[in-house]
């Protein structure tokens, strides 16, 4: 295991096998397994992405002064954000995320800063978002 790593918002998505990341590793601690990121810079961009999409996302969750969130809640803004950034620059209506790197990466590109992402056409997926389909 390398000896350096960061936080990683996503590491639960990545776990349940709904995203991948070319920075993702394993990391064990006693008996719980739990998602780590072997590059500080990526890191600091998806928590700063699951930031601006937490921060925005309080309407849609009607979490409005809500410091905490159930992991459901938390869920819908990382995966349920995730799709709806895939959807509107690969226009691709694949329900995994092959590479969280690498959309994150096209994110900075397009919007230049996460600030400037268009919530407003990310919000109603990530409303809609349910992490296990009950059917």
């Amino acid at each position: 295991m390398h000896n350096e790593h960061h936080t990683c918002p996503f590491s639960h998505l990545i776990l349940s096998g709904r995203c991948a990341c070319q920075f993702s590793a394993k990391n064990c601690l006693a008996e719980k397994e739990f998602g780590v990121c072997l590059n500080k810079t990526a890191s600091i961009d998806c928590q700063s992405i699951y930031c601006n999409l937490r921060d925005n996302s309080d309407f849609v969750l009607n979490s409005h002064n809500q410091r905490s969130l159930s992991v459901g809640q938390q869920s819908k803004i990382k995966m349920g954000g995730l799709l709806a950034l895939q959807d509107i620059l690969q226009q691709s209506s694949n329900e995994k995320i092959s590479n969280i790197f690498k959309l994150v990466q096209t994110i900075k590109k397009e919007y230049k800063a996460f600030e400037n992402i268009p919530f407003s056409k990310i919000m109603p997926k990530i409303s809609k978002f349910k992490f296990r389909d009950r059917s």
